[in-house]
């Protein structure tokens, strides 16, 4: 039960990290907007803070005036890693606005964001179970709606393999959200979202095979590698903070807004959409369709949707207790196992994880519940060409490591790591750069050493070898040199 738990907690710890990240980009003037605009934005806030950071929200949410600054020093211990335990929390408390410094030294005092404040007293003290029934969003007591609502283990596969989906057509293994019936009603273009997040290149190239035109990215960039290699609450964030930052201004807060009140809301539930959301936020169930995070169907010519388990944990706070996220945590224990001799098995059916490691590995078999591979100079250098560093390599097989080699140490062989590292340095020993290479040179004068002196002069000179009399410059500098050489010989001739 240990590694559960302790894969349960990665997960949290990432998506707190992600969400707080994302946040802290955010201007001051949005977070404010924000904090205004619902009691959900405060609660998850409060949900992703570190148990010092709730304390002050906690006990500064109900102090109108703030606090003294030396009060605040007491809410800790007395140790040296207690005091900058309290300095992390009160400068992220700041960044994120949540609470401000009035005064300097000795005599400031901390006050709570106003709208921030308020907000989190009406969920306090309301209940944030209720927040929703109150708005009429929950249809749980409509017959004709449980009936429609998916169970547990039909959601969960239909969020995996959406999110498997998405990842695939990154990848270009799949061009999955071209096929008839795979598209949901909505405005979303993943492979522009893609594209605007840095994550492959800007250019496509339309093909013809069958007779049919299809598009195919023409590169997934280092940024994209990397985003491979995240966890998926951290990969939701990369790919929601870019669609927030290509929503209208007028609407980002609003879209912000809904999806802090997603993370509260029961995944497997059905909540209403006809009638109590908004159009900017019906835009962004649509949307969040295409990703996974939920799963829409009408009855009665009203619309409803159903959050999956990616949209509950996007502001952290997974506890471990529900079913879906022991499962999620035991599938997240590993499935990787990596021998002395180079060779990679994974026990997975995920066509993504299977993807993933053919970005670093030769590919040698493929069963259905097992990619077997080989760890190759080729393979892990074309990796980092890629973009790819080898310490996301070498972190990848060792996060994703399987159970029974866990319990060794290392659960993956040091030779192997010391030899992706090796792999790396050797590309970083020589630099190659398009050349021309200068030679019949007259054995006699001084032709050739004129010419050195001036490539030297130009910086283009990249190698010369003088008992030969040849010398290579860069290509750049060809035509340049070119116009010299002819210059000396037409003034030697005259000599």
């Amino acid at each position: 039960m240990a590694p559960a738990r302790d894969a349960a907690t990665a997960s949290t710890s990432a998506a707190d990290g992600a969400f707080v990240a994302f946040l802290c980009a955010l201007a001051p003037r949005e977070l404010d907007a924000l904090y205004a605009s619902s009691p959900w934005s405060a609660l998850a806030v409060l949900r992703a803070c570190d148990s010092i950071a709730k304390q002050i929200i906690l006990r500064l949410a109900y102090v109108d005036d703030g606090a003294d600054a030396r009060e605040c020093a007491k809410w800790c211990g007395d140790g040296a890693s207690d005091a900058r335990a309290l300095e992390r929390a009160m400068a992220r408390l700041a960044r994120l606005r949540v609470t401000t410094a009035l005064g300097e030294g000795e005599d400031a005092r901390v006050v709570a964001n106003e709208a921030f404040a308020n907000n989190l007293r009406r969920a306090l003290e309301r209940g944030f179970v209720n927040l929703d029934d109150g708005d009429g969003a929950d249809a749980r007591e409509d017959a004709g709606v449980a009936a429609k609502v998916p169970d547990r283990a039909t959601l969960n596969a239909y969020a995996k393999a959406k999110w498997e989906d998405l990842l695939l057509t990154l990848t270009g293994a799949s061009n999955a959200f071209s096929r008839p019936g795979a598209k949901v009603k909505g405005r979303l273009d993943a492979q522009a979202l893609f594209r605007a997040a840095g994550l492959t290149t800007a250019t496509t190239a339309a093909l013809k095979k069958g007779g049919q035109k299809r598009l195919k990215n023409a590169g997934v960039t280092a940024e994209g590698f990397a985003f491979l290699l995240q966890t998926a609450q951290e990969q939701i964030w990369v790919l929601l903070t870019q669609y927030i930052r290509d929503s209208q201004k007028t609407s980002a807060t609003s879209a912000i807004s809904f999806l802090l009140r997603l993370t509260f809301q029961e995944p497997g539930r059905a909540y209403a959409m006809t009638g109590v959301l908004s159009d900017t936020e019906q835009d962004v169930v649509l949307d969040l369709t295409h990703l996974g995070l939920l799963y829409t169907f009408e009855v009665k010519k009203k619309f409803y949707y159903v959050p999956t388990l990616l949209a509950s944990g996007l502001s952290g706070g997974f506890t471990g207790d529900d079913g879906d996220t022991k499962a999620a945590a035991a599938a997240a224990e590993g499935h990787i196992i990596v021998e002395t001799n180079y060779r990679v098995y994974a026990y997975t059916s995920s066509a993504v994880e299977m993807e993933i490691l053919r970005l670093f590995t030769r590919a040698d078999y493929r069963l259905p519940n097992l990619y077997v591979g080989m760890l190759t100079r080729e393979s892990v250098q074309n990796a980092l060409r890629a973009g790819v560093d080898a310490e996301q390599i070498v972190g990848y097989i060792r996060a994703h490591a399987h159970k029974q080699v866990r319990r060794k140490k290392p659960s993956v062989p040091s030779t192997v790591c010391d030899q992706i590292r090796l792999w790396a340095r050797d590309m970083e020993r020589m630099e190659a750069e398009e050349c021309v290479l200068y030679c019949d040179f007259p054995q006699a004068g001084t032709f050739y050493g004129a010419v050195v002196s001036e490539a030297e002069k130009r910086g283009a000179l990249l190698w010369r070898d003088d008992a030969s009399r040849r010398l290579t410059v860069r290509a750049s500098a060809h035509d340049e040199m070119k116009a010299v050489v002819g210059a000396l010989k037409q003034k030697l001739d005259a000599v």
